[in-house]
């Protein structure tokens, strides 16, 4: 066996080896940590009735079961968070390539002037996929404690205040994450994790 062969051998044989403790290394890497606020006891959803954009009713564990849900209350009339809220939203769904197995729901604090058509046409403006929900004041009163949200004020004044906050609902109706305003851009590098784990 010649000197040139051996060498390149042992070359290859360590270039081997590098790329193996590599693999290895990445593979038993913990997943990044995610943004937002973990829950450390899940909610359940279940049983919390409201109505789509064509008046259907909906209920936001069983009728999207299987997949994950991102939900945010707010209201049309909002001159600032919820529309910027929703355009994030939009991109982020756009840079996940609209995963079919991810919903982005909005339902509306302000049922009395968003009815279902309302609310319906204004989430279709951030994307063509996203479901605007609404109800009777009983109903949004429900899911918004549900969900740890507070609402209050004059919604014809743009003057109705609101946790403004993104939700993570799993595949089994379990609220599981809370995303602030702040944290919501972070949902772009956070999505495909969620989506594997939740």
């Amino acid at each position: 066996m010649s000197r040139n062969f051996l060498y390149v051998l042992l070359v290859v044989v360590a270039i081997a080896a590098g790329f193996g403790a590599y693999r290895l290394g990445a593979a038993l890497r913990p997943a990044p940590e995610l943004a937002g606020t973990a829950l450390q006891t899940p909610v359940a959803v279940r049983g919390l009735e409201l109505l789509d954009g064509s008046g259907d009713a909906i209920d936001l564990a069983d009728d999207f079961a299987g997949e994950l849900t991102l939900v945010f209350f707010g209201y049309t009339r909002c001159p600032d968070v919820c529309p910027l809220t929703l355009a994030q939203l939009g991109r982020i769904y756009e840079e996940a390539e609209t995963p079919d197995d991810v919903n982005v729901v909005m339902v509306s604090v302000d049922p009395a002037y968003d009815t279902p058509a309302v609310i319906g046409a204004y989430v279709k403006r951030f994307h063509p996929d996203f479901i605007g929900l609404t109800g009777t004041n009983q109903q949004v009163a429900s899911a918004a404690k549900t969900f740890f949200v507070g609402y209050a004020g004059v919604a014809s004044r743009s003057e109705l205040a609101h946790t403004d906050v993104v939700a993570v609902v799993d595949r089994e109706g379990m609220l599981r994450r809370i995303y602030s305003t702040g944290d919501v851009p972070k949902l772009a590098l956070d999505l495909a994790q969620l989506r594997d784990s939740l």
